[in-house]
């Protein structure tokens, strides 16, 4: 991901980068006992902070260099992670539901009093940001998303052309894909792994033409270039959403 210097964070962070962070607006909104705050394991204290209730935990992280988003993650009352998700880019609004959270209230409670909560951390992403919030959490490797290999997100991830497909892996394979949700698209080749620990390049088959091997015995990043190059010219950027073919009644509403 893009990290920016100390004093561009700043400017999106304030509260994170300096004295008035999270704890401060907690206790300003406090009404009784002040949730203790604790670092994230694999994020800087000035980034990420979470509050644990039993086994439950709300987590908050401001890692987007891009805009200002606090990103919510609330996990079950058994620990389950994936209870809610949510974003804003106020952090009162954070304090406020860290607070009413908790006091014990129930997800459903929390669910009606903020309605930008979702089931998912893509439906909870600000419109025109799924695809970049996808790419964040592959490389944060959440717990809330499917994960493919560490190393071969990273090297996708490190060619520009690519950060503009939805990152989509599955069964080993890694996938870039030209719409977020169902019925997804692809028109790029996919990378697979190999049996004997390399990786190689495959092209999406279709009526007119079977898929075929670009390459093989490829690390990740011989085959994050390959890729690249393999992109069809005019390809878009992926849509939000399922996939309508361009020109139809779908896709002009």
């Amino acid at each position: 991901m893009q990290i920016r210097s100390g004093e561009e964070r700043a400017g999106l962070y304030p509260e994170l980068t300096g004295p008035g962070g999270l704890a401060e607006a907690v206790a300003r909104a406090g009404r009784g006992g002040i949730p203790h705050l604790e670092a994230v394991e694999g994020f800087a204290p000035s980034v990420a902070a979470r509050c644990v209730r039993g086994q439950a935990k709300f987590a908050t992280y401001a890692t987007n260099g891009d805009d200002r988003e606090f990103r919510i993650e609330i996990s079950a009352d058994d620990g389950w992670p994936g209870a809610a998700f949510g974003s804003t880019d106020s952090l009162t609004v954070v304090a406020d539901l860290l607070l009413q959270w908790y006091e014990g209230a129930p997800l459903a409670s929390l669910r009606r009093d903020w309605p930008f909560l979702a089931d998912d951390p893509l439906a909870a992403a600000p419109p025109g940001r799924v695809v970049s919030t996808a790419w964040r959490l592959t490389l944060e490797r959440s717990r809330a998303i499917r994960l493919g290999n560490a190393e071969l997100a990273e090297a996708l991830y490190a060619q520009p052309a690519l950060r503009v497909f939805f990152p989509w892996p599955s069964h080993g394979r890694f996938s870039l894909l030209s719409s977020t949700a169902d019925p997804f698209h692809s028109v790029l080749p996919h990378v697979a792994p190999t049996w004997d620990g390399w990786w190689e390049v495959i092209s999406e088959g279709s009526a007119e033409a079977p898929s075929r091997v670009l390459g093989t015995g490829l690390n990740p990043a011989e085959a994050a270039a390959l890729v690249v190059s393999s992109i069809p010219p005019g390809t878009a950027p992926a849509v939000e959403g399922g996939w309508r073919k361009p020109g139809s009644a779908e896709s002009t509403t």
